[in-house]
Parts: C-alpha cells; structure tokens; sequence
C-alpha cells in the first residue's frame, strides 16, 4: 500500500537525508556548545510518548491516586525535567515537534490534519539515525495527520490510522492494513519488545519509536484495570467552580466549547459523569505504564538497558476539569507541562532532577547530540544532554514562546504566548478578547489575571517586548 506522493515524498526525503537538502550543524549549535572531545559509544534509542498525559500524572510526581512504577522508574533511574512544556498544546503539531525539533509554524504541522509540507520537506531524528546506520522501528499512534502508511527511514512500521481504536484496533503493518486483536497498548507494547528482541541479535544500533493511545478519549482501559479506584473519592480540582468575574479570564476562555460544565451535562449531572471520566483517564495512563514496563524488561532482558537512551514524554497536558475546561489547547499550565523523563545509565547518573526548562523541540537535538549526529541547521530546540549530565549551562532559556492557530476547531482563538520562569502573558490574535497575564508565583492556579492591576504594569510591558522578540527571532507569522 503506497499512498499517493510516496515517490515524491521518497525521493525528496532521500535528497535530504543524503544531505542535498539538510543545512547540518554541531550538536547543539547555536543553544550552549558541548564538549565533543571525547567519544562516547553509540547509544541505542527508545523514544515513549502518551497521548494527553500531563506533568502531574506520575506517582513519581506525588499524584495521590495514580500508581506509574515504570514511567517512575525511567526517571529514577535517570532524571526528571520538573519544568517541560510543549510549544503546542495539540497533538499534531507537539508530536511534529518532537520528531523535528521545530516550531509549529516552522514544520507547519498547525492543526489535527494532514500537512503536504511537512511529509515532504521535514527530516525527522529517526530518519537521520538510520542514515547513519540504525535500525528504526514505529509502533502506535502517529497522528501527525489521518494516513497511517508507512514513512521512508523506518525498518519496521506498524500505526494507528488517525486516532484509532482501543480495542482491536486497525493497524497499518508495514503498508498492509489489518485489524489486531486485543487491546492497544499490550498490542503495541508487544510488537516493541518483539522487535527489540529481533534487532538486538544484530548487533546494530537501534532506535524505537513508540506512541501510546492512552489516555486520549475515549478512555478505555483493558478489563483487568477496569475496577482500579473503583472505590476512590476522587475531587474536583481546586479551579473547578472558578468564578471568570473575578479570575477575568479572556471571553473566549468563558465562552469556549471546551467548558467542563457542557463536558459533564451540566451541573446537576456532572458528579455522576465525573467520576466514571476521571478514573478511566487514570486507568488507561496505567494501561500505558504496563506498555512500558514491558519495554524496559525487554531492555533487560537482552542486556543492553545501560547502553539505551530511554525518553518518556507525554504529547500536551490536558484539563481535567481546571478552569471549569476540558481538553487543552488554551496555554495554561496543566495544559503546557508535560512529563519528561530520560535515562541512559552509560553518561546520566541515577535520580537526577533537571530545574531548567526543557521543551519538546528539544528531544530531537538531545537525541541526536547523545547519538554523535550532527544535528539540521534548522532546529530550534537545544540539546538538553549537558543538563541531564549534571553541567553547568550559562545562558540557558528562562522562557519560551507558545503558538496556537486552530481557529477551524469550534470557537477557539488563534493565540501567542510567552512563559517565563514567574509570570506569563497570553496575547489572543482574535479580535474583541481581552489578554492575560498571570503570576504563577502568587498565583500558581492562575485565576487571577492582572493584566489591568497598575502594579504589574511595567511587568505587563517587559512581557509584551519579550513576545515580540520572540515572534522576530522565530520569524514567527500570524496564521
């Protein structure tokens, strides 16, 4: 099965990767310069995304309900970035990032649907890995547009079309679409420790991509979790009820179909459709953890965990009900943080924690940094990897941009916006809505938007001079 294009997209992928159309520069070029003078071996990769995990949802992370042993122990035995954000907060464009280490208006991956640019001019980190002599695998949710057809630079193919499905899902196994018994996440997390066994053999390094299904809607955890927290008395969040006359939140955020009262059919209903949503999302996230828990024995098992860079992500954060708003999208901070775990015991010593920000666009880099790959002129990200070694960085970023132009999804804003290490400020670029700033030091659930208190006014002018540097650096343009 070869969808329309994949000769042209082949062959224009083949001039980039063979270097006709990729600008390559240093690990880290242009971030923080790295000490490449001595070699390190070739580290082998294995890359975990879930779908619409947040920061906040690993036991790791004190969470009082959810139990994460193997998400936790990636980062136990490795380090933990206690500040990651994604630029994008939707699944296409953040997932885009991540593979590309660019911006959502550089990949132009802008929205939930297919993009001819990107599937013909991007180069992904996996692509370049096997150019120089990785073997490369994908398994799960692609979702960087509906077609789930195979990609040039991977080995070994087996995805999700579009958003897929839970339970005996359909998959599109090397270009043959077939439907796979069972649920998703033993599916994919089966296929990945198969293949692992199967490449370790020979000797080659290898470099594993897996994207999970959960905990996207709708949420469905296999049978044997279905009864997990059944008793549990689980709470609305503290911004649940919050009152927008006096947090002063933008008329699109008031006004947003993503309300949380709509979600749960209004208030009178919402506790009885509330719990059922609430721990099925966490039941499917340990569906999720069984997934890698399932990898990480594989790594085990075949001896080569210490010479494996393992990297646990989650796509965008999510609302479970803050804000009284379901989903993500809006730039608030449940929906902008994200887990971001790392372990490669060979150079990251064991329960590190990294203050520093990190961001999506920055896997890729770090990847290809810790592989000894030069990294594409064009990447925005910065290699993360003399953090998770414990060095000193002068200079690194104490805040980054944000960008959203999904104006085709219901009533959403097109929106910037730039997060610094104290405060934030949300520019909409839809007429007649008022902006934001917040103080996540006095104000960390952000329901109070000071963007007219006189006191932050020298605050609110800094912030607003720092978006447009930002929009400037970035070449940045309004959709």
């Amino acid at each position: 099965m070869v969808r329309e294009g994949g000769e042209r997209m082949r062959r224009r992928e083949f001039l980039k990767l063979t270097g006709a159309g990729a600008v390559l520069a240093p690990a880290a070029a242009g971030c923080i310069g790295g000490d490449r003078g001595k070699r390190m071996p070739r580290p082998n990769v294995v890359y975990m995304v879930t779908d619409d995990q947040r920061w906040d949802l690993l036991s790791l992370m004190g969470h009082p309900y959810l139990k994460t042993p193997n998400m936790d122990r990636v980062g136990s035995e490795g380090a933990v970035f206690s500040n990651a954000f994604v630029t994008t907060s939707l699944c296409s464009p953040s997932r885009a990032s991540f593979l590309t280490g660019r911006y959502a208006h550089q990949h132009r991956v802008r929205v939930n649907a297919p993009c001819e640019h990107f599937e013909e001019s991007e180069v992904l980190w996996p692509q370049i890995l096997h150019k120089a002599g990785y073997k490369t695998a994908y398994f799960g949710k692609w979702h960087i547009g509906k077609d789930a057809s195979p990609r040039p630079g991977f080995d070994r193919w087996a995805v999700l079309p579009g958003q897929g499905r839970y339970v005996d899902p359909e998959m599109n196994v090397d270009g043959d679409l077939r439907t796979v018994p069972g649920h998703v996440d033993g599916i994919v997390s089966g296929m990945a420790s198969e293949w692992l066994r199967e490449v370790a053999a020979g000797g080659a390094p290898f470099c594993l991509c897996v994207g999970f299904k959960s905990p996207h809607a709708p949420q469905t955890p296999p049978e044997e979790l279905k009864d997990v927290l059944a008793d549990a008395e689980i709470p609305f969040p503290e911004s649940y009820d919050e009152d927008f006359g006096v947090s002063k939140k933008a008329d699109v955020v008031v006004n947003s179909l993503l309300r949380s009262d709509e979600f749960f059919d209004g208030p009178k209903q919402r506790k009885g459709a509330w719990e059922p949503f609430i721990k099925d999302f966490y039941r499917t996230i340990m569906s999720a953890d069984r997934g890698v828990g399932r990898i990480l024995e594989a790594l085990d098992d075949l001896g080569v965990a210490d010479d494996t860079l393992v990297i646990f992500a989650g796509d965008n954060g999510f609302f479970l009900g803050e804000h009284n708003l379901i989903d993500k999208r809006f730039p608030y901070e449940e929906a902008l943080r994200i887990p971001l775990l790392m372990r490669y015991p060979r150079r990251v010593k064991p329960g590190r924690t990294v203050p520093e920000m990190a961001l999506n666009i920055d896997v890729c880099p770090t990847v290809l940094d810790a592989c000894g790959v030069p990294v594409p002129g064009n990447v925005a990200g910065c290699s993360l990897m003399p953090l998770l070694e414990g060095k000193r960085v002068r200079n690194w970023r104490e805040d980054f941009f944000y960008e959203y132009a999904e104006r085709e999804f219901g009533n959403m804003p097109a929106l910037v916006a730039v997060r610094g290490s104290r405060y934030k400020y949300i520019q909409y670029l839809d007429p007649a809505s008022m902006n934001e700033l917040y103080d996540l030091q006095a104000d960390p659930h952000e329901m109070l938007n000071v963007i007219d208190d006189p006191g932050y006014a020298a605050v609110l002018k800094e912030m607003q001079e720092r978006l447009r540097a930002l929009e400037k650096e970035l070449a940045w343009t309004a959709p």
